[in-house]
């Protein structure tokens, strides 16, 4: 035992060190940008390259809202994001249920479910196109919502199964021989004792819709209905003319997915976490 405790060590050390490189690759990028967003024009090409800025600035932030309109790209991808979220949870939990409960669709429905998540977005692109254009949609709210869902929904309803097959049915049972329905039991019992995997679910849902591109720039091709991805990716410039407004433009746009894991992280871990063990 004590002969192995050294090697113990050195393996303790070297997967801290392993941990602590891969905390400072993943949040480097951030810094960085977050550092060109506060920078002057000046500070873009210094030799060597500094990552705290020599004069912080607002003025591009400002810039954003002011000049551009940040806000209401903003509110556009909120309404759509948040759409999304709820319209495919309100689908999902259901059909989760029915197949967790009932075995609806078979031994294998889980899998086919999750196969048709994993189709290339760009396979259905064309037809969804086509359908929304005959049904005018495009370049609206509730057309990038249900493009949205069409791949939200797989992944919802596969996440939410394996919760649900983790729940303790005779909770339900014994709300039902109280008198509940098997309806009023499910909003009763059911779903708020999953509320942190619906949390789950619904933040991964979230950060999807808020952070696809390809979608929306097929979908919603005028500036009627435009998003925060869409600004973000017109901020581009090979001069570096919008260096900090595009830099700027990201900050603002990781913000929503960062408050979020803040607000509800006890229920995200719970979430993740529910359904390893019983």
């Amino acid at each position: 035992m004590r002969a192995g405790t050294p090697w113990r060590r050195a393996g303790r050390g070297l997967v801290r060190l392993f941990v602590y490189l891969a905390v400072l690759v993943s949040v480097f990028p951030i810094l960085w940008v977050l550092s060109t967003s506060l920078k002057l024009p000046r500070d873009y090409y210094t030799s060597p390259p500094i990552l705290v800025p020599t004069e912080v600035t607002t003025s591009h932030y400002a810039g954003l809202f002011a000049d551009y309109g940040a806000g209401q790209y903003y509110r556009n991808t909120l309404v759509i994001a948040i759409g999304n979220t709820l319209l495919v949870l309100l689908v999902a939990a259901p059909a989760a249920y029915g197949v967790a409960r009932y075995r609806v669709g078979g031994r294998y429905f889980p899998v086919m479910v999750l196969g048709q998540r994993l189709l290339p977005p760009v396979v259905v692109l064309i037809p969804l196109f086509l359908l929304f254009r005959q049904a005018h949609l495009i370049d609206t709210f509730p057309g990038l919502i249900l493009a949205y869902s069409v791949f939200n929904l797989p992944l919802a309803i596969w996440m939410l199964i394996g919760f649900f097959e983790e729940f303790p049915w005779e909770l339900q049972d014994q709300a039902m021989v109280d008198g509940c329905s098997e309806l009023g039991a499910l909003a009763r019992v059911v779903l708020p004792v999953l509320a942190p995997a619906m949390v789950a679910a619904g933040f991964f849902l979230f950060v999807y819709a808020w952070n696809e591109l390809m979608y929306a720039i097929v979908l919603s091709r005028s500036e009627t209905k435009p998003i925060m991805i869409l600004f973000i990716n017109l901020l581009r410039s090979p001069t570096g003319e919008f260096f900090g407004e595009a830099a700027g433009a990201v900050v603002l746009g990781v913000i929503p997915a960062y408050a979020l894991t803040l607000l509800f992280q006890r229920y995200l871990i719970r979430g993740l976490v529910s359904g390893a063990i019983k």
